[in-house]
């Protein structure tokens, strides 16, 4: 933030803005739009620097994980350094005695010792919460302290090396998902620094092509930008570096094309203070950059609610907060939703039937009509299930007449109609019973395949023994569906006729 420039390059940036402090207009010149509008596309971000400095100890994977989870963040900025053994690690200084319980000399520095090294040293030492690691008091509270070293338990949930210092590597696989700034690290004039940041970054995301757009690459340095450009030129997602700041406030494009600006929010000057959003504004919104800001390390009691609301009023799309609880709890009052356009806060959930973001943009969500074929209202639609029709049942039994006698001992066949319901076809089973089984016998039931509506006949046959003689009730029945007849037998020698009675 304001403390990482050189005063070299403030009053190269000061004499650029104060010459263009007027402009409004959008650059003389043919837009350069990004590469990708994915950061376009997000609306306000809550990005917590360093994880939330103030918060959680910085640049920690505990600060990260707790920012994104319970604190509010929608993405993460994080800084970097190559070690001895060419790891590049994330961390804000390059003495790690600035966070850490490293030796504070020249020759414990970040360049100077291995990944090995330096996670022997507790990166949550000099945290204090409200304080960070700023001003750094011994007699303070440091809750996290002797953790990294396992003389304290973690919380619940979390590790030592949540505490230790963490590769980018790690970060990438810990949040496989999340928006992340990543800031090649400059140090005290020397460009060798940050260009072999360039040469490790550009490495790793050439292994990750997967987060081409959601990982923006950043640096104050011009040189280590086009470095890391040259070596990863696939990667879409860039910044603006600082040092060419003043040739795009004068109208001249960025190379390489990036993604977002992210200047400090206020430049003071000889006691003037020069805002530099309204600057950059114009060109920004001219090329399709997202401009992302950043404060002062140094003062705690900088962010507040008016703070937010100016930097949101002035038209940017994110800041790296030190508190992004802070933040959180403004844009959830201010209803200012997440990035994907969903609620940020219990509070910001609409009625139900309604949608958007509560108090000030519930609508009512329209009733559409369903296409021919489905039922519901959209976007909830189903295909219209027709059930099918009820099978058929018998609906009436009758029996056809026949005539004479039948000789004891012989076979008679009877005609049974069996009339059906409307519906799909079916099969049943009719029911018969003999009233003398003894002598006339029938079988137990006959299967019919009912035609809906109509009559499908059965023939059933009787089997009479010699002795049968006179009537015989043959029953027939299925449901509540009834019918019986009455054959009569006549005895061996007889003779003559007599109706056969139908039921």
């Amino acid at each position: 933030m304001l403390n990482r420039l050189t005063v070299a390059t403030v009053c190269a940036l000061l004499v650029g803005l104060f010459a263009v402090s007027t402009a409004s207009a959008a650059p003389d010149r043919p837009a350069t739009p990004p590469p990708t509008d994915y950061w376009q596309k997000l609306g306000f971000l809550n990005m917590a620097h360093q994880g939330g400095e103030l918060e959680a100890p910085g640049n920690t994977l505990y600060a990260f994980k707790t920012a994104m989870k319970y604190r509010g963040a929608d993405t993460l900025e994080m800084d970097g350094y190559v070690t001895a053994d060419d790891v590049f690690v994330v961390t804000h200084d390059m003495r790690p005695a600035g966070t850490s319980d490293a030796p504070n000399d020249a020759s414990h520095e970040i360049r100077d010792l291995t990944l090995d090294e330096l996670r022997a040293y507790d990166f949550g030492y000099k945290f204090s919460p409200g304080k960070g690691h700023y001003n750094y008091d011994a007699a303070d509270p440091h809750p996290y302290r002797g953790i990294a070293t396992g003389a304290e338990e973690p919380p619940t949930g979390y590790s030592a090396s949540d505490f230790q210092i963490a590769t980018f590597e790690q970060v990438l696989a810990a949040f496989p998902d999340t928006p992340i700034n990543i800031d090649m690290k400059s140090f005290s004039g020397d460009p060798s620094v940050t260009l072999a940041a360039a040469d490790a970054l550009a490495k790793i995301m050439n292994n990750h092509p997967e987060r081409s757009e959601d990982v923006i690459v950043a640096s104050f340095s011009q040189a280590s930008m086009e470095k890391f450009h040259e070596l990863a030129p696939s990667h879409k997602a860039l910044s603006g570096s600082l040092d060419a700041t003043v040739s795009y406030v004068t109208g001249n494009p960025l190379v390489p094309t990036p993604v977002a600006v992210q200047p400090p929010d206020i430049f003071n000057f000889g006691g003037n203070d020069v805002r530099t959003i309204p600057i950059l504004k114009p060109g920004a919104d001219y090329d399709g950059f997202a401009i992302h800001v950043w404060g002062s390390d140094s003062d705690p009691a900088q962010e507040s609610d008016s703070f937010y609301a100016k930097l949101i009023e002035e038209g940017a799309d994110g800041f790296f907060t030190q508190e992004p609880s802070k933040l959180h709890q403004y844009l959830c009052e201010a209803g200012i939703a997440r990035p994907d356009g969903s609620p940020r806060c219990s509070s910001q959930v609409c009625p139900e039937g309604q949608e958007g973001i509560a108090p000030e943009s519930c609508k009512d969500i329209p009733v559409e009509a369903c296409p021919p074929d489905t039922t519901g209202t959209r976007p909830f639609c189903a295909p219209v299930v027709t059930p099918p029709p009820p099978k058929a049942e018998v609906k009436k039994l009758s029996f056809a007449k026949v005539k004479g006698k039948t000789k004891a001992g012989k076979k008679r066949k009877l005609k049974l109609k069996i009339r059906a319901t409307e519906g799909s076809a079916n099969w049943v089973k009719v029911r018969l019973k003999s009233s003398n089984r003894r002598k006339v016998k029938v079988r137990k039931y006959v299967k019919a395949k009912l035609k809906p509506g109509k009559t499908v006949k059965k023939v059933i046959t009787l089997r009479s023994t010699r002795k049968a003689k006179g009537k015989v009730k043959i029953t027939a029945s299925s449901g509540s569906a009834k019918a019986s007849a009455n054959p009569l037998y006549k005895a061996k020698g007889q003779s003559g006729s007599n109706p056969i009675h139908n039921g």
